[in-house]
């Protein structure tokens, strides 16, 4: 349920511990749950893969939102799970990269969040330039050319 996937996984982050001066890595706390663990190598920050993604995909929606994982999931919650237009489920674009089914729809203006999209209904926003008007016409020109 992570946004993005595109760090090195944990198991091929490994060192040697004989060729460190006490022979061993040091136990760390996680910086993701908090618990204590031992890494395979010194540059292991958190205790599994899954504590490693979810870090890395709260950084990734800080630094493109300004919001954390528990706060998109708090709004993946409120949406039942669902893409606030049109009711979907979604679909994940590029599974090498992506990890979920919504993403975050944001005011480009203001940067403000409005809710998770799925894929094609946030690229329909983004054609439509976010333009009522553009909207209005598109309804328009829908219910006119509807076949009878």
């Amino acid at each position: 349920m992570l946004y993005v996937n595109g760090n090195i996984l944990q198991t091929q982050q490994t060192a040697s511990p004989d060729k460190y001066p006490q022979g061993r890595f040091k136990d760390k706390i996680c910086r993701e749950c908090g618990g204590k663990f031992t890494p395979l190598a010194p540059s292991h920050l958190y205790c599994s893969q899954e504590c490693a993604d979810r870090a890395h995909t709260t950084k990734y929606l800080q630094r493109m939102y300004g919001i954390t994982l528990k706060e998109y999931e708090r709004v993946l919650k409120e949406q039942g799970n669902r893409c606030a237009i049109c009711g979907g489920e979604g679909f994940l674009m590029d599974a090498s990269r992506h990890k979920v089914k919504l993403v975050v729809d944001h005011d480009h203006e203001s940067g403000k969040i409005r809710g998770l999209l799925c894929h094609n209904c946030n690229r329909a926003l983004g054609l439509l330039h976010d333009d009522f008007e553009v909207f209005q016409s598109a309804l328009k020109y829908l219910k006119v050319q509807r076949p009878s």
